[in-house]
Order: C-alpha cells, then sequence, then structure tokens
C-alpha cells in the first residue's frame, strides 16, 4: 500500500508511514475506464477521463486539476506549497556561472558584437 502524503510503499500493518512519519492513510487506487487501456478517471472529478499523472504522487489529474511548472504536471496537493520558478531568480545564477574568467571574457565579446552588429546595420551594413 502507497501512503497518501508521500507516496511511499508501506506494508499494510503499519499505523504511521515509514518515510514521512504520518498518520498511514493508504491512497486510493486509480479507477480505470472501461474500454481504454490506459487510461484512468481524474482524482478529483470522478466522471473525467484522462491518461496524464502527476509527475510526484502519480494520481491521475484531468486539465481541470493540472499544474504545470518547471518540472511537469502536478496535481493541485502537490503544487500547492511549491516555488514557482522566477525568471529573475533564472538570470541570477545563470550570471554567477559567467563570473568565471572565461565566462565573462565569452559574454563581454557577445555583446559587443550585439552592438556591432547593430550599429553596422543601422549605418548601411547591406547595399539595397
Amino acid at each position: 500500500m502507497r501512503c497518501d502524503r508521500c507516496g511511499a510503499d508501506n506494508p499494510e500493518a503499519k499505523k504511521f508511514c515509514g518515510d514521512c512519519g504520518a498518520a498511514f492513510v493508504p491512497r486510493p487506487e486509480p479507477v480505470p475506464v472501461p474500454g481504454q487501456a490506459g487510461a484512468f478517471f481524474c482524482a478529483r472529478h470522478k466522471k473525467e477521463p484522462t491518461r496524464v499523472t502527476c509527475g510526484r504522487c502519480e494520481k491521475p489529474v484531468c486539465i481541470r486539476c493540472a499544474v504545470h511548472g518547471p518540472v511537469g504536471v502536478r496535481c493541485r496537493e502537490c503544487a500547492r506549497h511549491r516555488i514557482g520558478v522566477r525568471p529573475m531568480g533564472l538570470l541570477h545564477s545563470a550570471g554567477q556561472t559567467l563570473d568565471s574568467p572565461g565566462g565573462r571574457t565569452v559574454w563581454y565579446l557577445a555583446m559587443w558584437y550585439v552592438v556591432i552588429a547593430f550599429i553596422s546595420n543601422l549605418f548601411g551594413g547591406h547595399d539595397s
């Protein structure tokens, strides 16, 4: 049986989950759609067939329940307390990798190339 909170496998006789330590509540098994192999009904919307599962807890999720993130589709319970993608944070971390001596030189050369290409196109770099 799998824990509903963390998804770890546990024997049936346990009262607490062996991984997260919470009171053991078995996860309900997904209900397959009759006549469609690999399709299940959504865990929240019992009449909505789907083939998409949560990447963390493997619950079947429909389009209304799916939360798209940087690591794939999650159910609303698994995506509730997660930090979203912060574009400025990605730029900051990219800048830190460029702080190495070779990385900074490449960055400056790329920026100068863009500036020179813009100026040459602005003042007739192409013959028409």
